[in-house]
């Protein structure tokens, strides 16, 4: 079971669109491996499995361009993010892409990492995106690791008549992972603080190793430990203590994560205000061009400020705003992937909502936050949220579930009527394909941010009004995740199949 953190893992990262999976991910990937490199190569290549999720869109879902950035160690939202491409030979280094099978890929998102450094040493690694904007590293220079990028890091390749007193110098930081194979030694310091300076040049000096590699994390370091394990866990310790789901997500962060609630309620307001930002630039004039569609945001919220819809009210504008987010999105604008960047539209629409329509204070808002987190934990610690191993029912199936159980929280409901409220959100999108048109995170995904914005305010009121849960949050999301995995592949995230094959959609005139 997954050790989740729901800044680390469900509401973030904060990123330029369009897809966490494939843009926040490989990102970390290559800004992890920059690290332990310690210097910019002189030459770096990112090799994709043929026919995997990553090679498919790779290009039209800028990773390259956020391999790049890793690879430069600049900020993921650098406005420089576009031109990435035309960026790096100015560094003076070559970075290529290349599309062919390694033994070690065994994920969608399985990315080789092979570099030459300045002074003719190498270095390779093997690292899976593994959905959300986090990764997971499975090999350093052939050895089999395990890296979160939650944690500082030192890989030591030495002679293995050496492993024992170097890895018990490690183990005063942390805990030590060691392999050993043909007179060789591996050892991976896994630690919550950053490990003295002064006996990693010990270990370089004194002991001659292959190899020294260190790593700082890219998340929020995980220092302590988890307070519940599972949504039910997690509903009793609420109810136990008298809290809300989102004060009960609040203590969870804060006892994993060893940080103060109000620099992590601080944290939250932050990226609340990045989705506040995003809705608010979708529905202006200046709405970034998408690949291909036109913006149609502001013109739904027109048309139903001026009584031309059949219906309008609350739902119409949380969707609408749902799709502004998604523009700016698919424009690759900065937006709050909340869990992941193609389902970027889903808890801004219901947060704005909530802070303009129903008038909800902002503090209230940031803990509906929380909640919101809570309950895209479950599925974080129980699945996943690649739509690459499980379809759209885990990334915006899951901000609907998300959104729902945040706008209990917002009115006052209890912890189990969150909980449930996300359940039966989650029961509404299982099965749910991703077929996204032309690789594009455009079609059907802003009519799906739109309509589960729209749905988790639903959900929230038949919970809220009586309905029944019977099945819940823990089996629901273990339900979505294995009906998930029994999607073919041509179903999860390839654009083989579902919408994206039929004749309207593969002839579609791209607009940049």
């Amino acid at each position: 079971m997954t050790t989740a953190s729901i800044l680390n893992n469900v509401i973030g990262p904060v990123m330029p669109g369009s897809s966490s999976s494939h843009t926040a991910g490989p990102y970390h990937i290559a800004k992890m491996c920059r690290s332990m490199m310690g210097e910019l190569p002189s030459e770096i290549s990112f090799t994709f499995e043929p026919a995997s999720s990553i090679a498919e869109v790779y290009h039209e879902q800028g990773s390259d361009l956020a391999l790049v950035m890793g690879t430069l160690d600049l900020p993921l939202t650098d406005p420089r993010f576009k031109e990435a491409l035309s960026l790096f030979p100015s560094f003076g280094t070559d970075i290529k892409f290349i599309i062919k099978s390694f033994p070690e890929a065994c994920h969608p998102n399985s990315i080789k990492v092979e570099a030459r450094l300045k002074d003719g040493s190498s270095f390779s690694a093997v690292a899976d995106s593994t959905g959300g904007g986090a990764l997971l590293f499975r090999r350093i220079n052939g050895w089999e690791v395990e890296m979160t990028g939650d944690a500082y890091y030192v890989f030591v390749e030495l002679a293995a008549e050496r492993a024992p007193a170097v890895g018990a110098m490690l183990e005063r930081f942390g805990s030590v992972a060691a392999g050993e194979k043909e007179g060789r030694a591996m050892l991976l310091l896994s630690a919550s603080a950053p490990v003295d300076p002064g006996l990693i040049e010990k270990i370089r000096s004194e002991e001659r190793p292959f190899s020294c590699h260190c790593a700082v994390p890219v998340f929020f370091p995980v220092r302590g430990e988890r307070i519940f394990t599972s949504g039910e866990e997690m509903v009793k310790y609420a109810e136990e203590r008298g809290l809300t789901l989102g004060e009960a997500a609040l203590e969870y962060e804060s006892a994993l994560l060893c940080m103060p609630r109000e620099a992590l309620d601080a944290e939250m307001d932050r990226r609340l205000q990045v989705m506040i930002d995003s809705v608010a630039l979708g529905l202006s004039d200046e709405s970034p061009q998408m690949f291909l569609l036109d913006p149609s945001a502001k013109k739904i919220m027109d048309a139903e400020r001026e009584g031309r819809l059949a219906l309008g009210g609350i739902h119409t504008r949380a969707a609408a705003r749902a799709m502004a987010a998604m523009q700016v999105n698919s424009g690759q604008g900065i937006v709050c992937a909340a869990p992941t960047g193609g389902s970027a539209g889903v808890i801004p629409g219901i947060m704005v909502t909530m802070l303009e329509d129903m008038k909800i204070p902002r503090r209230d808002a940031v803990r509906s936050m929380w909640a919101a987190g809570a309950i895209g934990w479950v599925l974080a610690t129980r699945g996943t949220f690649a739509a690459e191993v499980c379809g759209c029912q885990v990334e915006i199936g899951a901000a609907g579930a998300m959104g729902a159980g945040a706008v209990v929280e917002a009115v006052g409901g209890l912890p189990r009527q969150a909980a449930d409220a996300g359940a039966i959100m989650f029961q509404n999108a299982m099965g749910l394909v991703c077929d996204l048109v032309q690789a594009i995170v455009e079609i059907p995904c802003h009519t799906r941010n739109g309509s589960f914005a729209s749905q988790a305010f639903i959900c929230a009121d038949m919970i809220l009004g009586g309905y029944h849960n019977a099945v819940n949050i823990d089996d629901t999301v273990d339900a979505v995740y294995s009906s998930g995995r029994m999607l073919p592949p041509e179903l999860r995230c390839t654009s083989l199949g579902g919408i994206a094959v039929t004749p309207s959609a593969l002839s579609m005139p791209r607009k940049r």
